[in-house]
C-alpha cells in the first residue's frame, strides 16, 4: 500500500469514528448530522483530488456545484470538471458540457459542449445523452435534428431516466416527431415527478390545470406547481403565481403571487423575473419599489429575457441614468444574444456607422454588422433582412465573425 493511501486510509477512519463519537455524544439533530457527514467527505474527496487521484475530482466537483459539505462554488466545480474529464471521467465530461451550454461559471461554448456531450453519451452517460438531445431539439450548438432527439430521450427513458422521460412527454404533449398522445405525455410525466424531477410536476400541473390529458382538477394542479416549486423548479413557482395572480381555483392574492415571482427568478426562471418586476412597479394594492423592480429586471436579463436587457439599455441613455460608460452598450448585445431582434438591428446600424451609444465610442465593423442584422432577420425582423440586404449588395460577401452567445455581462 503507497504511503499516500495509507494516510488517506487513516484520514477516513478518524473522520468517521469522530462522526460515531459526536452522534453519541451531543443529542445532534438528523440535519446537523447530515451536514457533519457531508463536510467530512468533501474533505476526504478533497484530499484524493489534490493527492492526484483524478478520479476523485468529478466527485469533488459535484460537491462545489451542488454546495455540500463546502460553500457552492460553480467556477470552481467547472475547473474540477475539466481535471476530472482529461482524466477520463466521461460523466465529468457530461457536467462540463452542460456548464458550458448554459454558461454557468463559465463563458458559453455551445459547440464544445455538444462534442463533450456527445463524448459522454456515447460512453452511456444518460444525462449528457438527454442534454445531447435537448440542444439537437433546440438547433443550439448543432444543427435541428428533432429525430434524434426523440432517440435519446427514448433511450433514457427506458433506463428510468427521470429527466429523459419527462422531455420525452413534451414531445408527445406536442406531437413533436410522434403522434400527439396527452394522456401518454401526462404517464410520462407523472413518472419523472414521483421520481423527483420537479419541472415534470410543473408540467403534468399544466394539464390538470388545463384538462388536457388529465382531468381538470385546479387544486391538483396547484399542489403540484407547489410541490415543484418546493423542490427548486422556477416554473412551478411562476405557474403558481399566476394562478394567485389571476385567482384560478383560489382567491386573487398579489403579495403572495409577488413573493412566487420572486422565488421563480431567485433560481433562474427569467419570465418569473419579469412578472415580479411589473408588481414592484406597483399595481393592485401592490406598493412601487423602485430599487427591487430595477434588480429583478436585471436578473432576468442575465437570466436570458433580452426584453429586460433592451428596457436596460433604454434605461442607460434616459437622461440622470446612472451606469458605467459602456452598460448600455452591453446590454443591448445580450439582448440580441437573448434573441430581442429590435435590439439585434440597434446594435447593427452602431457597428455599421460607427459612433456613440451613450458615452461610450464604438468603431465602425462591417463584418458585425452583417452578422447582427442577420440574427435580426432570422429573428422575423424585415428592417434586419432589408438591412443584412443593402450591405451584401454594397460590400459583397460578407468575411463573417460568429455572433458571440453570450457577451460579456456587466
Amino acid at each position: 500500500m503507497r504511503k499516500g493511501q495509507l494516510v488517506l486510509q487513516n484520514w477516513r477512519i478518524v473522520v468517521q469514528t469522530v462522526g460515531m463519537v459526536a452522534v453519541g455524544l451531543c443529542a445532534c439533530s438528523p440535519v446537523d448530522v447530515v451536514k457533519d457527514n457531508q463536510r467530512a467527505e468533501f474533505r476526504i474527496a478533497q484530499a484524493n483530488c489534490y493527492g492526484g487521484e483524478l478520479s476523485a475530482c468529478g466527485p469533488l466537483a459535484q460537491r462545489y456545484e451542488a454546495g455540500q459539505g463546502t460553500q457552492a462554488d460553480v467556477t470552481k466545480a467547472g475547473v474540477l470538471y475539466e481535471e476530472a474529464c482529461r482524466g477520463g471521467d466521461r460523466a465529468a465530461c457530461g457536467r462540463l458540457g452542460r456548464m458550458l451550454r448554459i454558461g454557468v461559471g463559465m463563458v458559453r461554448d455551445e459547440l464544445r459542449a455538444a462534442d463533450l456531450l456527445s463524448v459522454a453519451c456515447r460512453a452511456g452517460d444518460l444525462p449528457a445523452c438527454v442534454q445531447w438531445g435537448v440542444m439537437h431539439e433546440m438547433g443550439v450548438g448543432v444543427p435541428v435534428n428533432t429525430g434524434l432527439a426523440l432517440r435519446l430521450y427514448n433511450m433514457a427513458c427506458d433506463a428510468k431516466d427521470a429527466v429523459g422521460c419527462s422531455h420525452l412527454g413534451e414531445m408527445f404533449e406536442g406531437g413533436v416527431e410522434v403522434t400527439q398522445e396527452l394522456h401518454r405525455a401526462a404517464e410520462l410525466y407523472g413518472f419523472s415527478c414521483n421520481a423527483g424531477y420537479p419541472p415534470a410536476c410543473a408540467h403534468l400541473g399544466t394539464m390538470f390545470e388545463a384538462g388536457r390529458g388529465a382531468p381538470r382538477d385546479r387544486s391538483r394542479a396547484l399542489a403540484l406547481y407547489e410541490q415543484a416549486c418546493n423542490l427548486g423548479a422556477g416554473s412551478g413557482c411562476l405557474l403558481m403565481g399566476l394562478m394567485y395572480h389571476k385567482g384560478t381555483g383560489v382567491g386573487i392574492d398579489e403579495s403572495k403571487a409577488r413573493d412566487l415571482f420572486v422565488k421563480a427568478c431567485d433560481v433562474g426562471h427569467a419570465v418569473g423575473c419579469a412578472f415580479a418586476v411589473r408588481l414592484f412597479e406597483g399595481g393592485s394594492g401592490i406598493v412601487a419599489d423602485v430599487g427591487l423592480a430595477e434588480k429583478y429586471r436585471l436578473r432576468g436579463c442575465l437570466y436570458g429575457n433580452g426584453t429586460m436587457c433592451f428596457d436596460l439599455s433604454e434605461r442607460c441613455l434616459g437622461a440622470g441614468a446612472q451606469c458605467e460608460v459602456n452598460a448600455a452598450w452591453r446590454y443591448l448585445n445580450r439582448a440580441c444574444a437573448s434573441a430581442h431582434a429590435t435590439a439585434c438591428v440597434n446594435a447593427g446600424r452602431v457597428c455599421e456607422k460607427g459612433g456613440k451609444v451613450g458615452a461610450f465610442e464604438v468603431s465602425i465593423d462591417s463584418a458585425r454588422a452583417r452578422e447582427l442584422y442577420k440574427r435580426a432577420c432570422r429573428l422575423g425582423d424585415i428592417v434586419g433582412c432589408e438591412h443584412d440586404r443593402t450591405m451584401r449588395l454594397t460590400d459583397g460577401p460578407a468575411e463573417g465573425l460568429p455572433l458571440a452567445a453570450t457577451p460579456a455581462g456587466p
